[in-house]
């Protein structure tokens, strides 16, 4: 089994994006490498077998309002991507910006 868990940060607008890889030999690596990405908030968790994307999981998060006048973003709602699911061309660029 020749998997790696990669994930993606933008970094907002003055900094470059992060892409980062992780081996993973079993369920137990996979899984692992996938809490510890959602914990450290990161927009992109992907998990690829032998350079083909089997699943996405992107934070779906939307800011809400802070009762002040600002604006709070949530972070932690992710939503799981398939390659065929009914966003197929979302799927896609997501995993393009991933490689």
């Amino acid at each position: 089994m020749r998997c790696t868990v990669r994930t993606f940060s933008d970094n907002g607008p003055y900094f470059p994006p992060t892409v980062m890889q992780y081996q993973a030999s079993c369920l137990k690596d996979i899984l692992f490498h996938a809490r510890l990405a959602m914990e450290d908030n990161e927009d992109c968790i992907a998990v690829f077998h032998d350079d083909h994307c089997t699943g996405v999981w992107e934070d779906d998060s939307e800011p809400e309002p802070d009762g002040e006048g600002g604006w709070f973003m949530p972070r932690g709602n992710y939503v799981l991507r398939r390659p065929g699911g009914r966003s197929a061309r979302t799927f896609q660029m997501i995993t393009e910006k991933m490689k």
